[in-house]
């Protein structure tokens, strides 16, 4: 039975879907005759596919099994994975690991800890306190914020590359990977596409879309960048995405009002509570799909002092929505951006330029 929660995520994506689409259509007809479209609903979220090409039903489906063995494998919330079985172990010993596994295990640890403590992939027990992924999210009290933040410690989470084992030290610690877990999944899509050599389309993951590299007919086509305090059909500007992953974190994708408090589903591993951040949403452009998902929540929960920090980076790109209307951009994207006008004014700001 599909939630509120997944009625509301379903719309989002199909009303995206109604854009993007109608953009890549022109421009990709000429690859073949017809796209591939696929609507599915995995890893907790939708997922929506258009690709081109003479193999495109083949990688469409090809995908959708891809995602569903990707889900099996990594999330916490299905018996049997190997992420479930290591939380199960907690505290006992080590578990062994598939190469697959252990790889994205190894990197998330080693994100996490440069993060400075925005980002923590043992944040499970205080997802599982704040109820995020439930269909009753309450805010816990403060017994229970304080145990399940004291399980929060990536440093207890011990991997040994030799065995290729992994542990967690305290009984009761947990990993999640759904903050970084939809960025790794749309590396996977762009794998899947190239084997079929599909090089014109795009898949949405959640708040993830993954596009393909080809330009078609020469010509630069645009997907939009939600407006955080709009519905999911308006935007706040557009953008080119050949051959990259955009990743979005935002207060409005999941939240839960609690006598008259709205309470958003980013949490911020140092409190315990939802990131009291300064920004509406964080947008990270990179080729590198696990990277751009993993510094969109990372970003949005340190705020704008260190968004303007990362404007000038060259391997990935930032569009910042401030909580003053204020969009900050990354250098490169100066003249690449089709703002939306529309009721709400939005000033956009390149680089470290305010």
């Amino acid at each position: 039975m599909i939630t509120q929660n997944q009625r509301r995520l379903l719309a989002a994506m199909l009303a995206a879907a109604g854009i993007a689409g109608g953009l890549w259509l022109a421009g990709c007809y000429r690859k073949a005759n017809t796209p591939a479209i696929s609507t599915d609903f995995i890893m907790d979220t939708i997922i929506e596919q258009k690709l081109y090409g003479q193999q495109a039903e083949t990688a469409v489906q090809e995908i959708s099994a891809e995602l569903r063995d990707f889900e099996a494998l990594f999330s916490m919330y299905v018996e049997g994975s190997a992420i479930s079985s290591l939380n199960q172990a907690a505290g006992e010993e080590p578990v062994k690991l598939s190469d697959q596994v252990y790889q994205l295990l190894k990197r998330s640890k080693g994100l996490s800890q440069q993060s400075g403590g925005a980002f923590d992939i043992t944040i499970a027990p205080l997802t599982k306190a704040w109820g995020i992924t439930s269909n009753n999210p309450s805010v816990p009290t403060e017994a229970e914020l304080a145990a399940a933040k004291s399980l929060v410690d990536v440093d207890k989470l011990v991997l040994d590359d030799e065995a290729q084992s992994a542990q967690l030290l305290e009984k009761g610690q947990a990993v999640d990977l759904g903050g970084i877990a939809k960025g790794a999944a749309c590396d996977i899509v762009r794998q899947v596409a190239e084997q079929y050599d599909i090089t014109c389309g795009y898949v949405s993951i959640g708040g993830n879309m993954v596009v393909l590299e080809n330009k078609p007919l020469g010509r630069d086509f645009y997907f939009g960048v939600r407006d955080p305090e709009g519905d999911a059909s308006q935007s706040i500007c557009a953008v080119t995405l050949y051959g990259k992953t955009m990743a979005t974190t935002g207060g409005y994708e999941r939240f839960f009002e609690e006598n008259g408090v709205v309470y958003h589903h980013v949490l911020d591993p140092e409190t315990g509570w939802p990131a009291d951040s300064d920004l509406l949403s964080v947008s990270v452009i990179s080729e590198d799909g696990l990277l751009a998902d993993f510094l969109s929540t990372t970003l949005f929960v340190l705020g704008k002092d260190a968004v303007l920090s990362c404007l000038e980076r060259s391997d990935f790109q930032i569009i910042a929505v401030g909580e003053d209307h204020t969009v900050y951009c990354s250098s490169s994207l100066e003249g690449k951006l089709l703002p939306s006008g529309g009721d709400t004014a939005y000033r956009f700001v390149y680089g470290e330029r305010q």
